[in-house]
């Protein structure tokens, strides 16, 4: 199963380095960097890793065996945690805002996979929403979902 999800990992980010390649300008009108350039680094830097891991698990794919039904149970709850988490994010963006719906993230999220460390998931899940909200509203300025905080301020 590791093998054919680090596979489609792979085909996902040769696609995403094509189309972005195809799609966006590397240049601007101007002869300067264009928006085609993100694409490219972040595709070239998930294909490189990607094919790493296919590669690994290729090797490994005969030596691991999934005999054991008690930890193939383990990970399809933390899956279905993962998925009711980032549910949770998706469909709660436009109604909190995006601040206040990543923080709803980390806390469910870390209260689940980093049991009994309060203090550090409750830091972490006040501090991730602030740099994500100072780099993208205010440095980048490509605005965030408002929501609750746009009745407040």
């Amino acid at each position: 199963m590791r093998f054919w999800f680090s596979l489609s990992t792979f085909v996902f980010a040769v696609g995403f380095t094509l189309m972005g390649i195809s799609t966006l300008d590397l240049f601007d009108f101007n002869g300067r960097p264009g928006p085609g350039y993100f694409p490219l680094i972040i595709g070239m830097g998930l294909v490189i890793c990607t094919s790493i891991n296919v590669f690994k698990d290729g090797k490994n794919r005969h030596r691991i065996s999934s005999s054991d039904g008690d930890e193939k149970s383990l990970y399809i709850s933390d899956t279905v945690v993962m998925v009711a988490c980032i549910s949770l994010l998706v469909f709660t963006l436009n109604f909190l805002g995006a601040v206040l719906s990543m923080v709803a993230f980390c806390m469910s999220f870390l209260a689940y996979f980093n049991r009994g460390k309060h203090w550090q998931n409750g830091l972490y899940s006040l501090a991730f929403p602030l740099c994500v909200y100072l780099l993208f509203d205010v440095w980048l300025q490509a605005g965030l979902p408002d929501g609750l905080l746009r009745s407040f301020f």
